[in-house]
């Protein structure tokens, strides 16, 4: 049987323009045709009356912790638990990605193979849920940043045996903890941890897979030790400066920038003290640094870091308002999240509404472009060619 949406308005995830009038033909889990106008139908087709909806791709969260949940102080809740049961909550939370139109995720740290299990059940049709694209375990120095997620490694040879272990255990990239952050007591987001010559092994291992990396990266000098080092993509991205955002241009490396993570931090007042008061010195100049990396042109895939303290999935929105606010245009928002964000995570099968990608797609009542919050309202989710309940 095949599903077919007639007469809706197209934004396609890449094209600059919108096109009306379209009729999207899905077989099975793929889009076997766009076209304008009507097209032949069977008697065992489901047919969608799309007429003044709006139909885009489903969209992309590329920087979220499905092990935690979102409320004040999700870490220690996890730290209590088996890997079993933080698996089962794991898969939970990506259902409620899913529930919201967000059909892909990236998790980029995540206890052991936790969330490489629910991946494996979600890809192997025994489970169904959003397309998750995982680090596994990130890698921190001892006692760095956010450690209890990650494995503790030190030391140029202790580094890479690491990143070869995660690999094996079937990680789809590799994570590393380059500086300090926000949401681990006791550190500063501009110090840096993982040196240059301890981020270099992982980027070369990874490479040797084909696989990318990513860098959890505040601090300047971490910044530039991760850039010069070849990673994929700088997660938050804070104190970079200038030259450090043209760098990135020039080497195709993605911003994931998670302001609305800095913004919940800085503002709500159950979450942890030493949290919150480091959030407060340093909001304004993440949101510069967003401002100046639109401005140069660095790519940017919209990432959230939900999951985190107060940061639950429904936040995601918020920082699609939070780009727009920075100076992207809201064709630009939707780009940065599907599209380009496909193209980051290096899973170009979907990000795109065209002939032969995959039928990830959200059908919505009002113009996206003309109100990005209108996201947050109800909407048709389809995931894989079938419609989510």
């Amino acid at each position: 049987m095949r599903t077919i949406i007639k007469g809706c308005t197209l934004i396609n995830g890449q094209s600059d323009d919108l096109k009306e009038d379209c009729t999207i033909v899905i077989e099975a889990d793929t889009i076997s045709s766009i076209e304008t106008g009507g097209v032949e139908t069977l008697p065992s087709d489901y047919i969608i009356d799309g007429h003044g909806k709006y139909v885009l791709p489903g969209l992309i969260d590329s920087h979220v912790h499905l092990v935690w949940d979102g409320s004040a102080d999700p870490l220690p809740i996890i730290e209590r638990m088996e890997n079993d049961a933080v698996t089962l909550r794991g898969y939970k939370h990506s259902l409620d990605y899913l529930a919201l139109g967000i059909t892909t995720v990236r998790d980029v740290g995540s206890p052991d193979r936790t969330v490489l299990h629910v991946r494996n059940a979600i890809n192997s049709g025994l489970l169904k849920g959003p397309t998750i694209v995982s680090s596994g375990t990130s890698i921190s120095i001892t006692g760095g940043h956010v450690y209890t997620l990650g494995r503790e490694a030190d030391g140029v040879d202790g580094v890479r045996k690491v990143a070869r272990t995660i690999l094996k255990e079937g990680a789809d990239l590799l994570k590393v903890m380059a500086t300090g952050g926000i949401y681990t007591e006791g550190e500063d987001p501009g110090n840096t941890q993982l040196t240059y010559e301890e981020i270099l092994p992982v980027v070369e291992e990874a490479k040797n897979k084909d696989k990318k990396v990513a860098a959890h990266a505040d601090g300047l000098e971490g910044i530039m030790n991760c850039i010069n080092a070849g990673v994929s993509t700088i997660e938050h991205g804070i104190f970079a400066d200038e030259k450090a955002l043209k760098l990135m241009k020039e080497k195709g490396i993605y911003l994931v920038p998670t302001m609305i993570v800095m913004r919940r931090l800085s503002e709500d007042k159950n979450i942890p003290e030493f949290a919150r008061e480091k959030a407060k010195k340093i909001v304004q100049t993440h949101f510069e640094m967003l401002k100046k990396a639109i401005e140069i042109g660095v790519p940017i895939a919209t990432g959230t870091d939900c999951g985190s303290a107060a940061t639950p999935p429904e936040y995601y929105f918020d920082e699609l308002l939070i780009m727009e606010e920075a100076g992207m245009s809201a064709m630009n928002v939707i780009k940065s999240s599907t599209s380009l964000a496909a193209k980051c995570l290096g899973i170009e099968d979907r990000g795109i509404l065209a002939k032969g990608k995959k039928a990830d797609l959200l059908i919505l009542d009002n113009n996206p472009l003309v109100d990005l919050s209108s996201f947050k309202n109800q909407k048709m989710i389809m995931k894989n060619g079938r419609f989510v309940e």
